[in-house]
């Protein structure tokens, strides 16, 4: 399944989770680490910072059958990756501050290992961003947060 989505949200975070479930205000939630790696984990969500002061998202979530087959990421700017758990039978995607529903998908109940592409991150502080994000999602065994590629918005 895959799906294209483009919505506004506030406080340059948008959210996956487990319906109705996960809570943000938590001190574990965005924590140094969670704002240094752009993905807050907690129970039933996660957190996934945009790098646009617009609060534009253009994402691209797809749910996959097995293990992502992307092992080069050169052309990404930054790959970090959570598992999240869900057991309501539905994935969400919600907006900050009002988690207003974009998007609600009947899947099976299991982990997941969710993966998240930012691309184009640059452009982002630009008077035209063009950040992107691209979310892939397949069910694995629960594993804590692991950044595969670091931006640095300093280097060339």
């Amino acid at each position: 399944m895959k799906f294209d989505l483009n919505f506004t949200t506030d406080y340059g975070q948008f959210y996956l989770n487990d319906k109705d479930e996960g809570d943000t205000g938590t001190e574990n939630f965005w924590t140094n680490e969670a704002f240094n790696d752009r993905l807050a984990v907690e129970k039933g969500i996660l957190g996934i910072s945009i790098a646009n002061s617009e609060g534009m998202v253009k994402c691209e979530l797809e749910i996959l059958n097995s293990k992502s087959l992307i092992t080069d990421f050169s052309i990404f700017d930054h790959v970090v990756e959570a598992s999240l758990e869900i057991r309501n039978g539905f994935l969400q995607i919600n907006d900050c501050p009002f988690s207003s529903i974009i998007l609600e998908e009947k899947i099976e109940n299991g982990d997941y290992r969710v993966r998240v592409y930012f691309n184009n991150l640059k452009s982002a502080y630009s008077e035209n961003p063009k950040d992107y994000y691209k979310i892939e999602m397949w069910k694995d065994i629960f594993s804590d947060r692991n950044v595969l590629k670091r931006f640095n918005e300093f280097s060339e």
